[in-house]
């Protein structure tokens, strides 16, 4: 072997080990983004169940929030405006929660939400909420909420028949 085809055999070595540490750098960065979403993932969980042990400690605080849900047009505007804060609170969390499970792929427990969701946005005080500050919401968890109030459509007539 010539002292050329050494120059050419090291240089496909080389070349070949740029590839293989390319390939471990990516695989380190994938497996760093994934732990970082989980993490993401597991501090919005924990904030949802946070908030709500807070709401279940803090009687009068939840007494406030169950008001603003039935009957908001009989809070004076500091209560209402204490109650919004509250929602305003659980909203982060949920957006938090539903973008970051949009983006990542984690369906787990959304379900779950959507009839919590739903249900609280049925009641008054959570539509009036939702329809004074839809505006300070992303688009894409706006859009989710709207979805989940409106109605759902009626089931399609069998075919070749009246339902």
């Amino acid at each position: 072997m010539t002292i050329q085809n050494w120059v050419y055999f090291s240089e496909i070595v080389s070349a070949a080990a740029v590839v293989i540490t390319l390939a471990y750098v990516a695989l380190q960065i994938k497996q760093t983004n994934t732990a970082t979403h989980r993490q993401m993932y597991i501090a919005a969980a924990t904030g949802l169940s946070d908030y709500w042990r807070a709401l279940a400690q803090d009687y009068s605080l939840y007494e406030l929030f169950v008001s603003m849900l039935r009957s908001p047009g009989e809070l004076s505007r500091t209560e209402k405006g204490r109650a919004y804060i509250v929602m305003d609170s659980y909203l982060t969390l949920m957006e938090s929660y539903y973008l970051h499970n949009q983006q990542y792929g984690e369906k787990l427990s959304q379900e779950r939400w959507e009839r919590i969701l739903a249900r609280m946005f049925s009641t008054p005080g959570g539509n009036e909420y939702w329809h004074r500050r839809r505006f300070a919401y992303h688009d894409e968890f706006a859009a989710y909420i709207d979805t989940l109030l409106s109605p759902p459509e009626p089931p399609a007539p069998p075919p070749g028949g009246t339902a």
